[in-house]
């Protein structure tokens, strides 16, 4: 199986939770990932930043003080990355720390889905801002023409278009 590395600022942010000990972001499943369980994998790899795997109950347990951030991922593939309250106050604060750092996780066993495709949108700073369903390249030519550049994003300056093989993950 291939390997994939993304980083937290390309990810889609899904929700911030605030617990009594910890905060935690959920981030949209990895793209094309292997089907984890709900234990302890040991596959993902955070780089540049000392983290420890837990399960998806321990998001508000304290995270032990050699470790800044804890991560889980369950069976939804989505990644949960916990971190203490007194290091990052709010989610603006986390999401800046965390967008350059990389995860490196194994692929699933892929198939390609027919002639389709995903299209991807990302402002300038690399954050994806869209997502199609799986289209023909027909499609996504005309979403791509159509697209309001125009459009409200958290962040100015350009819009990058990247299209992407749509594959079925066994």
């Amino acid at each position: 199986m291939g390997q994939g590395i993304i980083r937290f600022g390309e990810l889609k942010v899904e929700k911030f939770d605030i617990g009594l000990v910890n905060s935690w972001i959920t981030f949209s499943p990895l793209p094309y990932s292997r089907q984890h369980s709900s234990g302890l994998d040991g596959d993902i790899v955070i780089s540049a930043t000392p983290t420890i795997e837990i399960i998806d109950a321990d998001l508000d347990v304290a995270i032990p003080s050699q470790y800044a951030y804890a991560y889980s991922i369950a069976t939804d593939n989505k990644l949960k990355i916990a971190f203490d309250k007194a290091l990052h106050p709010d989610k603006g604060s986390a999401l800046d720390a965390l967008k350059c750092i990389s995860v490196t996780y194994e692929l699933g066993d892929l198939t390609v889905n027919g002639n389709n495709y995903i299209l991807v949108v990302r402002n300038s700073l690399g954050e994806e801002i869209h997502r199609t369903v799986p289209q023909t390249l027909d499609q996504a030519k005309v979403v791509m023409s159509t697209f309001d550049d125009t459009r409200s994003v958290d962040a100015g300056g350009f819009l990058k278009y990247e299209l992407v093989r749509d594959y079925i993950v066994k």
